[in-house]
């Protein structure tokens, strides 16, 4: 688990670059560090309930695990998509009681299902046949989803909608366990909103025929993930998609769905100090060798994985951080600090001069980076410094009467 700050108050008017400036300034380190944003999970929060009402949003830890995050959303009556004993214990520690968590994960542990069961997570997902006969021997009693694969998820997760779905419900009735309702992930994130409308007619049919048989406990249609999240997206359009699709849907059917990067990407800004430089030079031209103090281990793993290619800004730049200090760009390479070859953020792009001491900043960090870090070659996780201005944080606690720096 990476460190965490209280929250700091500041000026509605206050700039995102002067934050990072205060705490490089008033900290006097080299650490690389994120800032959180909480103004704008609490807006994509508001902007969720107003646009999809019915659509009750389950935030997945997975996706960035920071507790500020989740005391933030558990005030505000969000609740929690775990994959794992330990995201669950996380979860319930600060407060979040049971029925507001969803064990999503189609294929678990015993003992993750047996401690599910030792706190009362009783909703969970399934996908294939033996997962069945797994919780009908540890936990018969839990409210199950069937897991289908409405668009092309590959082989690891999810059941043919066209035939092995409907085997799977007949079997939950056989053995006489409870199918609660039924789940489908579109993808992460997804492009296509049509995906929703597709997933969501499929779960319609498997309603119609779970109750031709005599399953007479579904209550759910879980819609999954997938929701973008980076600065500037807004999810009118896919409201429109969602909300058309749920309109003749039962009002007993809970709609439910688990949005990760949706609330955290652009609330996190990641900014890391150039401790070291060297130039080649190939046929009259440089080409630049940066070193920062964070890397592919602290928040850079989609760039391991060629999944993103995220290119900075300086901090040097303090009348505007959206635009490059020159116009003049060379081929650079970023590297992280470890001793490993891998480590490198991005490779021969073309960007402007940077100089030894400079800051570097990354927006939109705040799904899969910090969740997905660890400690190697003596780097710790980054810290995260969470943020409000004070208009929003008065209020953030006159809405929830509460005071997230010291408990729900």
């Amino acid at each position: 688990m990476f460190s965490i700050k209280k929250i700091e108050i500041y000026e509605d008017q206050i700039k995102e670059y002067d934050i990072l400036k205060k705490i490089i300034t008033t900290l006097d380190q080299e650490d690389a560090f994120y800032i959180l944003d909480l103004g704008i999970i609490i807006k994509k929060h508001q902007d969720w309930i107003k646009k999809m009402p019915r659509v009750v949003p389950y935030y997945a830890v997975k996706c960035n695990s920071n507790p500020m995050v989740i005391k933030l959303l558990a005030a505000m009556n969000a609740n929690f998509d775990c994959a794992s004993k330990q995201e669950i214990q996380d979860v319930m520690q600060l407060g979040i009681l049971p029925d507001r968590i969803i064990f999503a994960n189609p294929t678990k542990c015993p003992s993750h299902i047996k401690f599910a069961k030792s706190v009362g997570v009783d909703k969970m997902t399934v996908d294939g046949k033996l997962e069945l006969f797994k919780i009908k021997k540890l936990f018969p009693e839990a409210n199950k989803s069937v897991s289908t694969d409405s668009v092309n998820l590959g082989m690891k997760f999810g059941c043919n909608p066209d035939d092995e779905a409907k085997k799977l419900i007949q079997l939950t009735k056989d053995l006489d366990l409870i199918l609660y309702g039924f789940s489908f992930h579109v993808g992460s994130p997804c492009k296509e909103f049509n995906a929703y409308k597709h997933g969501i007619e499929i779960c319609k049919e498997f309603i119609t025929f779970a109750k031709s048989i005599g399953c007479k406990d579904i209550k759910l249609i879980d819609i999954g993930g997938g929701f973008p999240g980076e600065s500037g997206t807004e999810i009118d359009e896919l409201s429109y998609v969602i909300n058309d699709a749920i309109k003749e849907i039962d009002p007993t059917i809970e709609i439910i769905s688990e949005p990760g990067r949706y609330y955290v990407t652009s609330a996190f800004t990641l900014a890391a100090y150039l401790h070291s430089k060297k130039t080649i030079w190939e046929e009259n031209s440089p080409r630049h060798m940066y070193y920062i103090n964070c890397g592919v281990y602290s928040g850079f793993v989609d760039e391991l994985l060629n999944l993103h290619s995220r290119q900075p800004i300086s901090l040097s730049n303090k009348d505007n951080l959206l635009q490059p200090v020159s116009d003049k760009q060379y081929l650079s390479t970023i590297c992280g600090p470890t001793c490993n070859s891998f480590d490198c953020i991005i490779k021969d792009v073309l960007l402007p001069e940077f100089h030894i001491g400079d800051w570097l900043v990354w927006s939109d960090m705040g799904s899969y980076t910090s969740s997905i870090s660890f400690e190697f070659c003596g780097y710790m996780p980054l810290v995260v410094h969470p943020f409000i201005r004070k208009s929003q944080w008065q209020d953030f606690c006159a809405f929830t009467r509460c005071d997230i720096n010291n408990g729900l």
